[in-house]
């Protein structure tokens, strides 16, 4: 008997308002990257971007928003923490990824009969 090839499945997850980008996967693990390193330019860094991107995907994100996802630190240069309304929305945009990535293996695995297998791409480091 052959066996299966693997069957990984991969997301693209994000909302969208008024045909722009509210908040997606992109921009919530820069989120992620910032609170976990304390940095913009080390959070671009640990995802392969540049900083004037990681800055415009900040900016951008904040503006559609319409509130700020950082702060700086006082008293350390160019130190980054989120804000409350930064931390929140990546937290619960986060956990609404892995409840429709949970939900995507489970149900592709039913309707085509194969062993699907998260991609894994976009955990967050405690739910690995």
């Amino acid at each position: 008997m052959t066996a299966k090839p693997e069957t990984t499945l991969r997301l693209r997850v994000w909302l969208d308002q008024e045909d722009q980008t509210y908040i997606g996967i992109g921009s919530t693990l820069l989120l992620q990257q910032v609170e976990k390193l304390g940095s913009l330019r080390k959070a671009a860094e640990a995802l392969g971007m540049s900083y004037r991107r990681a800055w415009g995907k900040l900016k951008n994100a904040e503006e559609r928003i319409g509130k700020p996802l950082v702060e700086k630190t006082k008293g350390k240069g160019q130190r980054f923490n989120l804000s409350p309304y930064g931390k929140e929305v990546m937290e619960e945009f986060l956990q609404f990824y892995l409840d429709v990535e949970d939900y995507a293996t489970k149900r592709a695995g039913e309707l085509l009969g194969l062993d699907v297998r998260k991609a894994g791409e976009f955990y967050r480091d405690d739910t690995q």
